[in-house]
């Protein structure tokens, strides 16, 4: 590789690197002026995602977790910023065990490499919910969630996908912690 191709290839990641950084600013921006504990229906595009499927609770080691989710994946580490969510599965939300999830995934966005044996989140209809707290707070916003859903008529369709918007790596007081779920419904 020439010396040109080299700092074209670094220009490239550094574009990249820069790109994911502004939408992460962007999302904790949109995070903090959200419409908190408010239940809506939001229209999302299909997304890229790698996920590892494993039981995992709210108080084990994601980093142990996340580690494993790499290696299977092949993912690399720059694309983790902000972009690793929770699944609780349909069965889990129907059976009221929201604090037993199905394992966590990756989100990909615009400029980052991903990994060949990716998989989607499917576009379309998503009850969400933002609200301050953290993963350990979650149980009771998904029991608000499911009765407005059930208010609204609205059936619950998928895997939810629980997203810290802003925790720890951003932030040490848990008050300022935000989290948000997407669960994929019928209307």
């Amino acid at each position: 590789m020439t010396q040109q191709q080299q700092v074209e290839a670094q220009l490239r990641l550094l574009t990249a690197v820069q790109q994911r950084i502004n939408t992460r600013l962007a999302q904790i921006k949109t995070a903090q002026s959200a419409n908190f504990d408010v239940t809506e229906c939001v229209t999302l595009p299909e997304r890229a995602m790698v996920a590892l499927r494993q039981p995992y609770r709210p108080q084990d080691d994601i980093e142990l977790v996340i580690a494993k989710l790499r290696a299977q994946t092949g993912a690399t580490n720059e694309i983790f910023l902000g972009k690793v969510a929770l699944m609780l599965d349909q069965q889990a939300i129907q059976a009221g065990h929201f604090d037993r999830y199905a394992g966590i995934c990756l989100l990909f966005e615009p400029g980052d490499t991903v990994p060949p044996h990716q998989e989607h989140l499917a576009a379309g209809s998503y009850a969400q919910r933002i609200f301050h707290g953290t993963h350990l707070d979650a149980p009771m916003q998904y029991r608000q969630l499911l009765a407005d859903c059930r208010a609204r008529g609205w059936h619950v369709a998928g895997t939810a996908i629980e997203t810290a918007l802003i925790d720890y790596g951003i932030t040490d007081q848990v008050a300022q912690s935000v989290t948000q779920i997407q669960l994929p419904i019928k209307t």
